[in-house]
């Protein structure tokens, strides 16, 4: 699945490059000629304008469903040739059919009693290859119809060897038992027809676009660096399809050793003897990732594998790699489309490019997690962390979004390389969840099969995946690109300079203006609230289930004849219950505190307005946040086992009960004299209490989630150290008897009842009115990068496409017009004064020629430069007319205006041309 997706989005991707590094697609750049931004939906009149018909006439344009249809044309192709593959292997020149060699039918009966064994209803076809002299053999085809070819040196051994022959062929059969026939040629069909559909094409392409830029008159800084990234991102993706079709032809492998094995294969046939391994360690580091280019295994990993097939059930960091990167590059062709279609920005298009990413990683990733959890539970082995697959597959995704051009648009690294390292830490969160989660649920599930907690923990982990790469797509890019704006570019400085215009608590307003603005982009995403309540809500319902005993015992399903495991139970809900509430109290006092502290201090009248208001919000907060971070660390603390889950827990219940003191405290604000801060008069003000920390709710929310999962992180990286001194043991068990039980689903019920009560509340009840001062916002001051970038472009367009001619055109002929003065004073005589008047009759009429075509020609896209243009086009127009008119009526005092209406036309050229200079130098 993970190398089709690699497969279909790589040509996706490549495919319209290709065709514009042709320059068969020059065509697109008309609408930033117009002044059309990307992403942006043209204007029916540039649509219809004889300026932009004529410009993708001109240039030519590849229609919009030439990078869609890839995919289409790609599995079309691939299937004709994946038929067309079993009929070349096995045309008569080639192999010879059993029946010719085997004239009295102990072979078949043999290979007959062999898929007895292997349990196949139908005997395959066998052919065998005289002219292979190995002692192996081959599947082919497709399971339904297999063809199995036995090398000529296996058929000469058989009767020396007899266990070497069934072994091998036992593997063959395996192949087909195990069904992976079809999929192995399926891939090597399809990797065949990317090479020819896409590889091939990108390479002519590419080439077409040197040869065009090294051609008489092309000037060198037409190949620039985003040419050498396109060229960089063919080399990217053939690495990783090639590295995930090598990943899936080796597993393969392994898997038919072992079921060959278990229908009585002799080990002696894997004995090969090979070269001894490497002693030094760069040596061995280079042996194994060497290994990784192989499609088939070494004999000594595959004896291994016999041994202890265990490694098969974990979770590769080259697979998490690669689905990493495959998430991001199918991201970034959707986040393409989109844009180029002008649908950024709706919340349809936002989902509909998140959440299928969100399934792949979650179906690949995710699944593999929870294979090797209940693999390790069932076997008695210690417990998967989850952090080596994380790295992983946060490394995969930052590799490909270093590829990807959005957010290293005309660099070769992002403008806030920092913003990268979210990838890796949300792949940590995403990987620890997932596994603690299966943990969690694969211990205390009694039911026939574990689909039911599987599915429940995988939709809880695609949700939060599709929340992430919803906020990354959306608003991750853009921080990652535009150097500054993760640091404060959000104008803060300046809404506190408004608020306190005394200076002393600018600071604080500050900092706190600009956390909630960067976390504001987090609640824009309708997702992030219902995410971040299903990771600590889903495993809270496990202490609701009639579980094992503390300390359980479970049969070893997936491999048969284990002996029985123990594995400790569920740490006591209590224990989790009671830091959240510890939290909330911590928090409630904080609280008072900021209360008491606020009613106490008497400020400037410049600052019992809005600044009062935002320095009392960001307190409160402050106070909510601070409460929540104890719970998540005492939690973390008192529990051994799932200390993320039980940091989730108790943070949230801290701040929902804390936010319970809160609403209580702001709506009876006035009646406790000590701490009364925004009113004088006692009152009940609930509604007022919702509304002012509605807003700022939804944000702490999502803070106290990531706070709790780097507060779990800290706890359980100082554990790992001291456990290497000391073994931390166990932290109890949760109590099982029926009171108990019933204690903690009412707890539960309860908790679940809150927590989706408010979670809807905030997603439905509307804000109040904006621009409130507890919602600081405003244009992100340093966007203006981005705005740089996309005028740069549209400069660009504009000058290659049609502005470059036209200006060239006009300094050649004002050449031609400067030339005439020294030439009219070298030769005097009568006949020279024809031959000069006849040359400026052709240059008056190449300037109405050329005003004429600049009229006819998009405008330039830049409203500071766009007076400029209309002088050039009118006075370049004028002056020709002008020009004409003297000449034919002999009027020497209007072929003087006709040539300051050049000089105008000039000067206005001028400006134009320096503009363009600049543009392409990225000085705009």
């Amino acid at each position: 699945m993970l190398l089709v997706v690699l497969m279909l989005t790589s040509g996706l991707a490549l495919i319209p490059v290709a065709l514009t590094a042709a320059g068969l697609d020059r065509g697109r750049g008309c609408l930033g000629a117009a002044g059309v931004g990307t992403g942006e939906v043209p204007p029916d009149d540039v649509l219809s304008s004889a300026a932009y018909q004529s410009c993708v006439e001109e240039h030519g344009m590849v229609l919009w469903w030439a990078g869609p249809a890839t995919p289409g044309v790609l599995v079309v192709l691939a299937c004709g040739l994946f038929f067309v593959l079993p009929v070349w292997k096995t045309r008569r020149k080639r192999v010879v059919p059993l029946e010719a060699v085997d004239h009295d039918g102990r072979i078949l009966s043999h290979v007959r009693q062999l898929a007895q064994v292997s349990g196949l209803e139908r005997i395959p076809r066998v052919v065998i290859d005289p002219a292979a002299s190995s002692m192996g053999a081959a599947v082919f085809g497709r399971t339904g119809r297999p063809t199995i070819c036995v090398h000529g040196g296996l058929l000469a051994r058989r009767t020396a060897i007899p266990q070497d022959f069934d072994a091998v062929l036992l593997h063959e059969l395996a192949h087909i038992r195990n069904r992976d026939v079809t999929l192995t040629y399926a891939t090597v069909a399809l990797w065949r027809t990317f090479i020819a559909v896409v590889l091939v094409p990108y390479a002519v392409g590419f080439a077409i676009l040197l040869f065009n830029a090294c051609a008489p008159g092309k000037l060198p800084y037409d190949v620039g660096l985003p040419a050498w990234r396109a060229l960089a991102l063919p080399v990217f993706v053939t690495v990783v399809v090639y590295l995930a079709r090598s990943d899936v032809l080796r597993t393969r492998e392994f898997h038919a050793d072992l079921t060959a094995a278990r229908w009585g294969a002799q080990p002696r046939a894997w004995e090969v003897t090979e070269p001894a391994p490497p002693a030094g360690a760069l040596s061995r580091a280079v042996r194994s990732f060497t290994q990784l280019w192989r499609t088939h295994p070494q004999w000594a990993s595959r004896r291994a594998a016999l041994a202890d097939s265990t490694p098969l059930f974990e979770a590769p960091g080259l697979l998490m790699f690669l689905t990493g990167a495959a998430v991001v590059t199918v991201n970034g062709r959707l986040w393409s489309y989109v844009g180029y279609a002008g649908r950024v920005g709706q919340w349809q298009w936002n989902l509909a490019m998140a959440l299928p990413c969100a399934v792949l990683v979650t179906g690949i990733a995710g699944t593999v997690l929870w294979r090797s959890t209940v693999h390790r539970l069932r076997s008695g082995r210690h417990r998967l962390k989850g952090a080596g697959a994380g790295l992983w597959l946060g490394v995969g995704m930052t590799v490909g979004e270093l590829f990807e051009n959005r957010i290293t648009i005309l660099r070769w690294l992002p403008g806030e390389p920092a913003v990268l390292l979210l990838l890796t830490l949300s792949a940590l969160a995403f990987t620890w969840w997932t596994v603690q989660c299966s943990h969690l649920w694969a211990s205390v599930w009694q039911g026939r099969t574990l689909r039911t907690p599987m599915m429940l923990t995988l939709a809880g982990a695609c949700l939060g995946m599709c929340a992430w790469l919803w906020w990354w797509q959306s608003s991750g890019v853009v921080l990652a690109n535009v150097p500054g704006l993760l640091g404060g570019a959000l104008s803060a400085a300046g809404v506190a300079v408004e608020l306190d215009p005394t200076g002393e608590h600018t600071t604080i307003l500050t900092t706190a203006g600009n956390v909630a603005a960067q976390l504001n982009t987090t609640v824009a995403v309708p997702l992030a609230l219902p995410a971040i309540t299903a990771l600590w809500l889903l495993p809270l319902l496990a202490w609701a289930v009639h579980s094992l005993p503390a300390i359980g015992q479970r049969q070893a399903a997936l491999l048969p004849g284990n002996p029985v495991v123990t594995y400790a139970g569920l740490p006591p809900l209590r224990r989790i219950l009671s830091a959240g509430l510890f939290g909330a109290a911590v928090s409630w006092a904080a609280m008072v505190g900021v209360k008491g502290g606020m009613h106490g201090w008497q400020p400037p009248v410049v600052l019992r307005g809005s600044a009062g208001i935002a320095l009392y919000q960001y307190g409160m907060s402050a106070a909510l946040l601070a409460g929540a971070t104890v719970a998540a660390l005492t939690a973390s603390l008192l529990v051994g086992r799932y200390r993320l889950i039980a940091a989730l827990i108790a943070a949230h219940i801290a701040a929902l009960v804390g936010y319970g003191g809160l609403w209580m405290l702001i709506a009876s604000d006035g009646c406790l004299s000590g701490i009364s801060t925004l009113a004088s008069a006692c009152d009940w003000r609930p509604v007022v209490a919702w509304q002012a920390f509605q807003y700022l709710l939804s944000i702490m929310l999502i803070l106290v989630a990531v706070g709790s999962i780097a507060v779990a992180g800290s706890v359980a990286a100082v554990r790992s150290v001291l456990s290497w001194f000391a073994d931390p043991g166990h932290s109890g068990q949760a109590d099982y008897s029926t009171s108990r039980l019933n204690t903690r689903r009412l707890a539960v019920a309860c908790t679940w009842a809150v927590a989706t009560g408010l979670s809807v509340a905030l997603l439905t009840v509307p804000l109040p009115g904006k621009g409130s001062s507890s919602t600081p916002s405003g244009k992100p001051a340093a966007a203006s990068p981005l705005a740089d970038h996309e005028a740069s472009t549209q400069a660009q367009s504009w000058y290659s496409l049609g502005g470059q001619e036209i200006l060239a055109r006009y300094e050649r002929n004002l050449g031609k017009l400067l030339a005439l003065g020294p030439e009219a004073q070298k030769s005097p005589d009568r006949t020279s004064a024809v031959i000069i008047q006849s040359r400026l009759l052709r240059i008056c009429t190449e300037f109405r020629q050329i005003a004429a075509a600049a009229g006819a020609y998009f405008p330039v896209p830049a409203p500071h430069i766009l007076p400029s243009w209309k002088t050039f086009t009118t006075e370049a127009a004028k002056g020709g007319r002008h020009c004409l008119t003297a000449l034919r009526h002999n009027d020497a005092a209007l072929l003087t205006t006709g040539v300051q209406e050049i000089n105008k036309a000039t000067r206005a050229a001028d400006i134009i041309k320096a503009w363009v200079t600049a543009s392409r130098a990225g000085l705009l």
